[in-house]
């Protein structure tokens, strides 16, 4: 009892470290996307259910969007976006002067919008605390606060501000009530409405379901409710703006990655290097990105058909996907912090070790950029002590080489960590089929 009462008060003190130093960035600074949101949600509230007929970058200036960038996502960010638009308000200016474009966001939308990816955060933490205190106290601690005082975490919803965080605690709540079947798997669906990037997580807990004999078309069904009822409003009221969507949520075509210091993919990245210096045509290696995809999540498939943890088979297929994806943006490394993190809690020996130095790994990256940037490029009035501060604290790293050495590194260890994990249970499947065989003899 005096162990748990302590671990609780641990926890406490790390959310309130982690979110008191949240608290204090996320006002003074913004990405480029917090302005783009505020044009997002702007088009939601004029269109409503009609939403995606207007999605796509045609005629954004009109829009009231500051950039030609389509919303490529589920339609639950753009019910908060618009919610948060309408009850915070707030204001994004963008204008040409000088021959230079200027992209400002008041601190109150800033603010407002990343208190929602702050809340995400904080639920994340909680929620690994919660699904791995069954098998250690201490680790539980250990991966709530890797996770919630991580540089990578803390820049992406308070610095830079962007959603993946929300996306994981819908998934991770989803396994967290794992008893409560028909909820968990509504919940998987629900997480890919909101961003679709977990979706070989979602595809993994989808074979899961076959698995489960026959019960598989129960969960399927509330699989697809849950990933269907953000969407209604819009089928009810307004079907014939979803006929873009599937090009929209397809995403942008293969091309070489750049800038370079924002891609997380060790090939794409060295690819586009190559490129760049050398003038070598690498981009057909970019668009066969999904061959090792298939081949290691084949890996992942056959390792769950014989070990069925769904949570470390979902953290070991979102692992894939920021292996081998083409464009692996700096916010996809959120969720990979958190499987990783299990991954090391609920495995053991080299996985483990191999998991957590990947998950200190990826904070490296904020560390590296002069992240001082998004402190004053979208700020109008920039806390010129802050933005000094942080400039202090980070290595301010401008030239491609680290970054394209860094991007490697994190490739690398995650093959290492999806091999190390897979690769042994490969010998029952060997030993499954010699029994087939057998039998048909």
């Amino acid at each position: 009892m005096e162990c748990l009462e302590r671990s609780r008060y641990l926890l406490l003190l790390i959310i309130l470290s982690g979110l008191s130093l949240r608290l204090a960035l996320a006002p003074y600074s913004a990405g480029s996307d917090l302005a783009q949101f505020y044009g997002f949600a702007g088009t939601m509230i004029e269109h409503k259910a009609c939403f995606y007929s207007y999605a796509d970058a045609t005629g954004f200036w009109n829009k009231g969007w500051p950039y030609p960038w389509p919303y490529v996502y589920g339609p639950v960010m753009a019910y908060i976006l618009a919610f948060i638009r309408y009850v915070a308000e707030g204001s994004v200016r963008a204008f040409w002067s000088g021959g230079n474009y200027y992209v400002y966001v008041d601190p109150t939308w800033a603010f407002s919008v990343k208190l929602v990816f702050l809340l995400a955060d904080t639920a994340v933490a909680f929620l690994l605390y919660l699904l791995l205190r069954e098998k250690s106290k201490k680790l539980a601690i250990l991966g709530a606060a890797l996770y919630y005082l991580n540089p990578i975490t803390i820049h992406v919803s308070a610095v830079y501000g962007m959603f993946d965080g929300l996306a994981l605690a819908f998934f991770l709540l989803g396994l967290y009530l794992t008893g409560r079947e028909r909820l968990s798997y509504a919940l998987y669906g629900f997480s890919l409405a909101v961003k679709h990037t977990l979706v070989f997580p979602a595809l993994l807990s989808l074979w899961d379901a076959v698995l489960g004999g026959r019960r598989a078309v129960q969960r399927i069904a509330f699989f697809l409710l849950g990933g269907l009822l953000p969407f209604l409003p819009m089928i009810l009221l307004c079907p014939s703006s979803l006929k873009g969507l599937p090009d929209l949520l397809r995403g942008l075509n293969v091309s070489y990655t750049v800038p370079l210091s924002y891609s997380m993919n060790g090939v794409s990245s060295l690819a586009t290097y190559l490129h760049m210096t050398e003038g070598s045509d690498t981009l057909p290696v970019l668009r066969h990105w999904y061959v090792p995809a298939l081949v290691l999540l084949s890996l992942v498939l056959i390792r769950h058909a014989f070990n069925r943890n769904l949570a470390v088979s979902a953290a070991l297929a979102y692992a894939v996907f920021t292996a081998t994806y083409w464009r692996v943006n700096p916010q996809y490394l959120v969720p990979l912090v958190a499987f990783l993190i299990i991954l090391a809690a609920l495995e053991g020996g080299a996985v483990t070790i191999l998991s957590l130095f990947t998950a200190v790994y990826a904070g490296i990256w904020p560390i590296m950029q002069p992240s001082a940037f998004w402190f004053h490029v979208h700020m109008e009035n920039p806390n010129w002590a802050l933005v000094h501060f942080v400039d202090a604290v980070t290595f301010r790293v401008f030239s491609d080489e680290p970054y394209v050495a860094y991007s490697i590194g994190l490739t690398l260890l995650l093959y290492a960590v999806i091999l190390t994990a897979t690769v042994p249970h490969l010998k029952n499947l060997k030993a499954w089929l010699s029994e087939r065989k057998w039998v048909r003899a």
